[in-house]
C-alpha cells in the first residue's frame, strides 16, 4: 500500500481514524466461568462445521469411486450411450485424491517468487484487520487487544470472529489469551490468569483452539468450491436416477453404487445445512 492510499485509509476508516487515541487494553477481570464458556461456544461451532464440511467431501469421494467402479462395465457404458449420458461433467471425471479437481495443462501456470514484504500497521494494528473490519461494528477495545499479537496472528483472530459471527471483545480477549507466546508482540510477557482455570488447562486450550482454528479457515476457504463440486455432480446424478432403464440396470448390478448415488442426493437435500462462513 502506498503512502497516500494508507492516508487515505485512515481518513476514511472509521477504525483507523481512532487508532492514534490511547487504547487501553480491559481492567476488569474476565470471569473463569465466562472464558470457559466463550471458549466452548466457538469450538463447537468450528467443530461442527468441520464435520460437516468433511461429510461433504466424504460424500462426493464415495460417490465418484463409486461411478469409476461401475465405469468399468461396457454394458453400463452403452446404456449411458444409448440414454445421452455419456458426457460426464468435469467434477467426475478430474476428481483428485484429495479432493479438488485436477487443474488442465492449460491452466497451470509457473509460479513466481514474491519477496515477503514488512506488514503496515498503524497505531500497533495491521492495514489487512483494519480492512476486514471496516464493515464491522467492532469494539473500539477489541484493538488493545489484537495490538499483543503479531499482525499474522491479528489477521487469524479477525478472520476467526468473523467467520464466527463473533466480532466481540469477549471472543477476542480468549483468543489473544490462547494465543501461543511466539506469536506474541511481546513473547516474554507473563500469561494473564483466570479464576478456575488452571496453567494446564489453559495450555491444553491453547494447543486444541491452534488445530482447530487452523482446520476451520482451511474447511472455510475450500467450503464454496466444495459446494459447486456437490452441486455439479448431485445434478448429474438426479438425471441419471430419473432414467428407469439406468436405475433398473444399477438395482440388478450395482445396487451398493446405487444407495451411494442416492445418499449423496438425499445428502444435498437434507444433510449440509450450515451458512458458509465468511473469511
Amino acid at each position: 500500500m502506498k503512502k497516500a492510499e494508507l492516508r487515505r485509509l485512515v481518513q476514511t476508516n472509521r477504525h483507523a481514524s481512532r487508532l492514534t487515541d490511547d487504547l487501553q487494553g480491559p481492567l476488569n477481570p474476565l470471569l473463569g466461568h465466562a472464558f470457559l464458556q466463550t471458549y466452548k461456544r466457538n469450538s463447537d461451532s468450528m467443530q461442527d462445521f468441520i464435520k460437516e464440511a468433511g461429510a461433504v467431501h466424504q460424500r462426493m469421494e464415495s460417490a465418484v469411486m463409486a461411478l469409476r467402479q461401475i465405469l468399468r462395465s461396457a454394458a453400463f457404458r452403452a446404456l449411458l450411450q444409448a440414454d445421452g449420458f455419456a458426457t460426464l461433467p468435469s467434477i467426475l471425471t478430474q476428481w483428485a485424491p484429495s479432493g479438488e479437481v485436477k487443474a488442465g495443462a492449460a491452466e497451470e501456470r509457473p509460479s513466481t517468487f514474491h519477496a515477503p514484504t514488512e506488514p503496515q500497521l498503524i497505531g500497533g494494528i495491521c492495514v489487512e484487520v483494519l480492512e476486514l473490519l471496516k464493515n464491522f461494528g467492532a469494539p473500539l477495545k477489541i484493538f488493545a487487544l489484537l495490538r499483543d499479537a503479531v499482525p499474522s496472528r491479528q489477521i487469524e483472530i479477525v478472520r476467526l470472529m468473523i467467520a464466527l459471527d463473533s466480532v466481540q471483545f469477549r471472543s477476542a480477549r480468549v483468543l489473544i489469551a490462547l494465543t501461543p507466546q511466539s506469536r506474541l508482540t511481546n513473547p516474554s510477557a507473563e500469561r494473564k490468569q483466570f479464576d478456575g482455570i488452571s496453567p494446564s488447562q489453559m495450555a491444553a486450550m491453547e494447543t486444541d483452539l491452534t488445530k482447530v482454528s487452523r482446520d476451520y479457515l482451511n474447511a472455510a476457504n475450500s467450503h464454496g468450491a466444495r459446494m459447486l463440486n456437490l452441486i455439479g455432480a448431485s445434478s448429474y446424478f438426479d438425471r441419471l436416477l430419473n432414467s428407469p432403464k439406468i436405475v433398473r440396470h444399477l438395482a440388478r448390478n450395482f445396487g451398493g453404487q446405487l444407495e451411494v448415488f442416492q445418499k449423496l442426493l438425499d445428502f444435498r437435500d437434507n444433510g449440509f445445512k450450515n451458512r458458509a462462513p465468511t473469511t
